[in-house]
C-alpha cells in the first residue's frame, strides 16, 4: 500500500483536516468524539470524522448519505470529490465537537 504524505488541499479552505485538530489515530481513539464534520453543500451526504491516520490518509467516523454507517473514510478520495457546479466538500466551520453516537442518532 502506498504511503499518502498529504491529504491537505492547497487553499486553507478546503483543509479537512488541519495539525491542529490533533486527531487522535483509530486505535487511540477508545470513546469517539465527532471532532470534524464535512459535508456536501451540493447534496445531502455527511461525514464526521473522529480519528485520522495521516500515513494511510484513512480517517474513522460516521457517514450519514444513504444510510448512516460507521468506518473508515478514504480522504484522498473526499479531496478529489467534486459535487454539482464543480463544488468540493466543505468542512463545517462552526461545528462543536461531540461523541460520535449522538450524531448517529441525530
Amino acid at each position: 500500500m502506498a504511503t499518502v504524505t498529504s491529504t491537505f488541499q492547497k487553499r486553507p479552505a478546503y483543509k479537512y483536516i488541519r495539525e491542529s485538530d490533533k486527531l487522535p489515530r483509530p486505535e487511540e481513539d477508545m470513546e469517539p468524539i465527532a471532532r470534524i464534520k464535512l459535508f456536501d453543500p451540493t447534496g445531502s451526504w455527511t461525514w464526521y470524522i473522529s480519528s485520522y491516520e495521516p500515513e494511510t490518509g484513512i480517517a474513522f467516523g460516521l457517514v450519514d448519505g444513504f444510510e448512516k454507517e460507521c468506518g473508515d473514510i478514504y480522504m484522498p478520495e473526499l479531496l478529489t470529490y467534486r459535487g454539482r457546479f464543480g463544488l468540493p466538500i466543505e468542512r463545517d466551520l462552526y461545528w462543536k465537537p461531540r461523541p460520535l453516537k449522538e450524531c448517529f442518532n441525530a
